[in-house]
């Protein structure tokens, strides 16, 4: 587990084949999920507390779009796909011609999605601390 991050954004050693881009990306798919579905949760948990205590969801309302629930995995696995095909294109279409080009995309999607998780509980956060009692 002490190693996970190392291993998570390591390059690769050398340049491969289009099928050994994509079993870098594959490998790493269910960490990813891993964690960025506690983090969703985490956030979520934090988003209702701020929705709940701000006194601004009307009862009866959804705080949450049900079908979010079911969009928010598929979306959040078509980007992750998205950064193999991505670096494929690079490669092969641009002729980036580099080991780190994986993990860089990587990085950026990881912080992509954490602050795309994070939008909802930050508006909703500042709404909560601009709307409690003083």
């Amino acid at each position: 587990m002490k190693n996970l991050p190392t291993w998570f954004f390591r390059a690769p050693t050398t340049l491969g084949s289009p099928l050994a881009i994509i079993k870098w990306w594959e490998a790493r798919r269910v960490p990813y999920n891993i964690l960025i579905g506690v983090y969703g949760v985490i956030s979520l948990t934090l988003f209702y507390f701020f929705i709940q205590s701000s006194g601004k969801l009307e009862p009866g309302e959804d705080a949450v779009e049900p079908i979010a629930f079911i969009a928010a995995p598929i979306a959040i696995n078509l980007a992750y796909t998205a950064g193999w095909f991505v670096e494929l294109i690079l490669r092969y279409v641009f002729a980036v011609r580099s080991t780190k080009t994986g993990p860089c995309l990587l990085k950026a999607g990881v912080i992509f999605s954490l602050v795309v998780a994070s939008l909802p509980t930050v508006v909703w956060g500042c709404i909560y601390i601009g709307t409690r009692p003083k």
